[in-house]
């Protein structure tokens, strides 16, 4: 490999956090020349890059016209939902309660972490810090196979969660749900962690599902 070149996994990345900030939209064209140039990379790993990125959810490829950031309709968008909401709620229910203390603290740590990343607006830290906070969360399952596959309908969710993530009021309610997430953790309440869980699916969906009305109809 080329000295500073990025790998398959450094390409996929780095354009799957372009989405999720928004610096890419849907229906955008990712050129291969582009890609090659910006990364540094040969052909066939920006290639098999933009496949992994189609296999996750975030590309599209369209027949004689090349790949681009993928348009979720709506149908989409509910039905990938609603596999999460029954993922992640299988995954409250499998949690252990009362909590072991390291791990509880460790999610407070993420938290702490997370609430400073959006005081100071830093929208990249706030993406990661969300995707370790709820990963943290559902490792406590102990069942490795709902852990994996709540995981990966969460990053298909990626490309519907920009508009979220850009918004001040949709991530300081997201700051206020993780806060109750803890507080139901802490007080063992697993229907009331349900109950959160369940409603802290809804705000991008439905931020994403009005921009596609108003943009794409």
């Amino acid at each position: 490999m080329e000295e500073n070149a990025c790998g398959v996994e450094d390409i996929v990345a780095a354009v799957e956090e372009d989405i999720v900030l928004g610096r890419l939209h849907p229906r955008e064209r990712l050129v291969e020349e582009d890609l090659i140039e910006r990364f540094n990379g040969k052909r066939h790993v920006v290639r098999q890059a933009l496949f992994q990125l189609e296999n996750i959810g975030l590309v599209e490829r369209i027949k004689n016209r090349g790949a681009f950031v993928k348009t979720w309709t709506p149908e989409e968008v509910e039905n990938l939902y609603a596999m999460r909401e029954i993922l992640e709620l299988a995954g409250i229910d499998a949690l252990p309660l009362p909590a072991a203390e390291a791990w509880l603290k460790e999610l407070e740590a993420i938290h702490h972490e997370y609430s400073a990343a959006v005081d100071a607006q830093d929208l990249r830290q706030v993406f990661h810090l969300n995707i370790a906070f709820h990963r943290t969360l559902f490792a406590a399952t102990g069942n490795p196979y709902l852990y994996q596959t709540i995981n990966e309908f969460a990053q298909r969710a990626h490309g519907i969660r920009f508009i979220a993530i850009a918004d001040t009021e949709s991530l300081a309610q997201a700051r206020r749900e993780h806060q109750a997430m803890l507080e139901a953790i802490r007080a063992e309440d697993r229907a009331q962690l349900r109950q959160l869980c369940r409603e802290h699916l809804l705000p991008s969906k439905n931020r994403y599902l009005d921009l596609y009305r108003r943009t794409f109809n």
